[in-house]
């Protein structure tokens, strides 16, 4: 049974289909995010490539980032460029917000914490510097929103994004609010007709022929699978109590299932989000950063932006090379091993701190492979750090002591990453194969909404633990010998303290 995952990520827009029974994709195409007026074409064209000769599919699910999205007007048309979450130009009117409100209420309501990356504070800076766009005649749409637009001709969107926007209250898992609110909109000059309508997990709505659709059987149902992050989630397995996923591409996201919420404001204080799984089923601490992927695309238009692309890339492949033994022993046995703040722009969680930027701890090395993997390990202990901190909120142990599913395409192209993730870990490491588990993850509830299965299935997964030999996209992880490999409490510490202490 073939069904078509959409991702609209910060980088890449990917189309795949998807074989539900196998939990995999049968082809993918990928092109660069578009802005949102030719969105429509270059979708059009990634479903021609991916459906090419191949059955037809039954269902679509669409995923895609969160607080990210486009006024468009009364011909569905957009207005402009994407307003992404990345920008920060919603910072002073999330603090206005923040100010009317109550911050701790906010977050109480919402689960989401004021920032200038909330579309509601979008949408304020939007009332005082474009009010044509959204608040006359206009309509919001986020990423995935916009491609179910194009698909069916319905402005809809799931609670999973509406909940990212911080105009919509948490409710309780099992019964999720069917709307934006009200006061929330009105405090921004907007009204339930300024935004999506929130489809209850379950519902989907219909294929309409159109530029966007010749490939797509009229009619087949179109789900908006949620957020991208929680959707990858979803694909690996993370779907009950105690489990946790850690999903790498521009950014990081830290995901744990829990039994119960717990107390909001600890969760706020530690820059975190509370959220309800893609189901709407069970409730979940989130925690984010910008700095993964973005943060090794900073490193080389920094370090490395006078150099061709081919030498770019030949130092990211020598970084990421997880056989040399050396820079593994010096990394084990230097106590002033070289490590870098990863902070492109702000720590978000935890101690969020919104002036944090990179910085070296211990002896900066000559050699540009070795800064680099300081940026590595940096980005490793960043992901360690937020992953305490989660466990102590969801009410664990001081030490966080479960498996974690790790997934997304970083984590396959860096091996070196992803054995530091596995060794700096107290607990075991898995990395989901599937290197597509946004656009097969939204397969899959696509699946399970139109009724084509009945529970979809758990991709395949396999252990990265230290001191295990495993292969990771293509390079062996050798065994590094007996002993303890790493120090990774010691080096948790030096970071954690760098990290803040200015």
């Amino acid at each position: 049974m073939l069904v078509v995952g959409v991702d609209v990520g910060t980088t890449n827009l990917k189309v795949a289909l998807v074989d539900v029974e196998q939990a995999r994709a049968v082809a993918v195409a990928a092109a660069p995010t578009p802005q949102p007026g030719d969105l429509s074409t270059v979708l059009a064209a990634l479903l021609t490539r991916v459906l090419d000769g191949r059955p037809a599919p039954r269902a679509v699910g669409v995923a895609s980032m969160a607080e990210t999205g486009v006024p468009v007007g009364p011909d569905d048309e957009p207005r402009g460029a994407w307003l992404r979450w990345d920008a920060h130009r919603g910072d002073t009117h999330a603090d206005a917000l923040a100010a009317r409100w109550g911050r701790a209420e906010l977050f109480a309501a919402t689960g989401v914490r004021a920032s200038g990356k909330v579309p509601l504070a979008t949408w304020a800076w939007l009332r005082e510097h474009a009010p044509g766009w959204l608040h006359d005649d206009g309509r919001w749409a986020g990423a995935a929103d916009l491609v179910v637009l194009a698909l069916t001709g319905r402005l809809v969107t799931d609670h999973t994004l509406a909940g990212r926007t911080m105009a919509y209250r948490l409710g309780r898992p099992g019964r999720l609010p069917d709307a934006f609110d009200d006061e929330l909109l009105a405090g921004v000059g907007l009204a339930a007709r300024h935004v999506p309508r929130v489809l209850a997990p379950g519902q989907t709505v219909p294929v309409r022929p159109g530029p966007a659709t010749a490939d797509l059987p009229p009619g087949i149902p179109v789900t908006v699978a949620g957020h991208d992050h929680a959707v990858a989630a979803f694909a690996a397995g993370v779907r009950q109590p105690g489990r946790v996923a850690d999903s790498l591409g521009t950014a990081e996201v830290v995901c744990t299932v829990l039994e119960g919420d717990p107390a909001p404001d600890p969760v706020a204080a530690a820059g975190m989000s509370l959220v309800r799984t893609v189901r709407g089923d069970l409730p979940a601490l989130v925690a984010g950063t910008s700095s993964a992927g973005g943060a090794v695309a900073w490193w080389l238009a920094t370090y490395a932006g006078d150099l061709a692309d081919d030498e770019r890339a030949h130092l990211l492949a020598a970084a990421s090379d997880a056989r040399d033994d050396d820079w593994w022993r010096a990394l084990r046995t230097q106590e002033d091993a070289f490590l870098l703040l990863p902070s492109v722009a702000g720590r978000q969680t935890p101690a969020p701190d919104p002036g944090a930027r990179p910085r070296p701890v211990g002896r900066v090395p000559a050699d540009p492979v070795a800064h680099l993997r300081g940026l590595l390990v940096g980005l490793a202990l960043q992901a360690r750090w937020m992953l305490d901190v989660q466990a102590e909120l969801a009410g664990g142990a001081s030490r966080w002591d479960t498996d974690v599913r790790l997934l997304g395409g970083p984590a396959h192209a860096n091996p070196a990453w992803t054995r530091l993730k596995g060794m700096v870990t107290p607990g075991p490491v898995h990395l989901v194969l599937e290197r597509e588990p946004v656009a097969v993850g939204a397969a899959l509830l696509a699946a399970e909404r139109a009724g084509l299965v009945d529970d979809a299935a758990v991709t395949a997964a396999v252990p990265v633990e230290e001191p295990a030999a495993v292969s990771v996209g293509g390079a062996a992880a050798l065994r590094p010998g007996p002993g303890p490999w790493l120090d990774a409490d010691r080096l948790l510490t030096r970071f954690v303290d760098a990290a803040t202490h200015a």
